[in-house]
């Protein structure tokens, strides 16, 4: 089993086309977890109370400045207002919108670093009334770019950046584990590198500021939920996946193309751990797997394939780098296993892996940064 699985880390590329149904799709997103809730047709809902309503020629959107098209609809910078974004929603729905805001005002209000605010909702006098919602802006370059930017300097250019960004994701992690006054939870499930903007620190340290935005697929619910769990396994394989995109960022820009969807680059043996079990290869079956057995696995080929080779040059003892990142990946890819299977005995751990990556941290040579 272990022959079978020491290869994972480097370039599997003859791995079977996943079949159809296994919840796998080929566009730039994580498999869910979270099957769209199916109900009864309703009427439009009616704009909430409780949202501040803004004026439109107060915002106007610079179609000219378009920054993404986020769920729902597409986000452009506000004219003369650098720091705002509007948010066009495509659909008239207030529901769209009142799952957007509420998140955005909770999680500001709760951890006012790495979230932005909704600063109010309104109805456009164009385009049939299409609403709209005004936010914050975050500073910065969103990882996607980071990755693409390996060498430059906006780029992520020191694995203690990576492991930094890491750091605060976890942080962030834990704290939407962490219900608000009114006993409610509030899921990000959408953590691509796209959704994660990074910004220089204003002191001018090497660290970024990490902020979370695009708030459309997000889910809200009360503590004891059915919902709660599979939310958090869904963040936890984004846990998963954001840590091969950190420590290997290098690897996604080997042939310096932009066109390619850096989703595809990762390293294909490592895909199966996302999918559930009677969908991969039989010794990536759950039942065969432990986290022992995917550190002994995994060490050696990780650090000296997948890792950006940069990054392998600047720990103080790279053995002791290699036996601390093989005991993370065997406990981080064997829960992603277990959570890809909605394994309702696996529970994340957030904390754990904060902890752990504070750990790896120590082992930076310190004239790295």
């Amino acid at each position: 089993m272990r022959g079978a699985l020491v290869g994972l880390a480097g370039a599997v590329r003859e791995m079977q086309r996943v079949p159809s149904g296994s919840g796998y799709n080929d566009d730039a997103q994580l498999p869910t977890l979270l099957s769209p809730r199916k109900s009864p047709k309703k009427e439009r809902a009616q704009k909430p109370q409780g949202i501040a309503e803004v004026s439109w020629d107060k915002f106007l959107p610079d179609y000219n400045a378009k920054l993404g098209t986020g769920a729902y609809g597409g986000v452009y910078t506000v004219q003369g207002n650098p720091d705002k974004v509007v948010k066009l929603f495509d659909r008239g729905d207030w529901n769209d919108v009142m799952k957007e805001t509420v998140f955005a005002q909770d999680m500001k209000a709760r951890d006012p670093v790495h979230f932005v605010d909704c600063i109010g909702v309104g109805n456009s006098p164009v385009d049939d009334g299409k609403i709209f919602a005004v936010f914050e802006r975050a500073a910065g370059i969103t990882l996607n770019a980071a990755a693409h930017c390996f060498r430059s300097p906006d780029g992520i250019n020191h694995v203690g950046q990576a492991l930094d960004v890491l750091d605060q994701l976890t942080e962030i992690m834990m704290r939407m584990m962490k219900p608000d006054k009114n006993g409610q939870l509030h899921f990000h499930l959408d953590l691509k590198p796209d959704n994660i903007m990074i910004a220089r620190d204003a002191t001018g340290k090497p660290e970024f500021q990490v902020t979370l935005i695009d708030y459309g697929v997000v889910r809200t619910c009360k503590m004891g939920d059915a919902d709660v769990h599979d939310a958090a396994l869904q963040v936890f394989r984004w846990l998963g996946w954001l840590f091969l995109w950190m420590l290997a960022s290098e690897n996604f820009t080997l042939d310096d193309s932009l066109e390619k969807n850096p989703w595809d680059l990762l390293p294909e043996g490592f895909r199966p751990f996302f999918k559930r079990s009677d969908f991969r290869p039989p010794a990536y079956r759950s039942e065969k797997l432990s986290a022992g057995l995917l550190r002994d696995a995994l060490q050696d080929g990780f650090f000296d394939q997948v890792m950006s080779p940069a990054f392998r040059q600047q720990w103080t003892s790279p053995s002791k780098a290699k036996q601390l990142l093989g005991s993370i990946l065997g406990d981080l890819f064997y829960g992603v296993a277990l959570a890809s299977d909605c394994s309702s005995e696996f529970c994340p751990d957030f904390e754990k892996f904060h902890n752990d990556f504070k750990e790896l941290h120590k082992t930076i040579a310190s004239d790295s940064l």
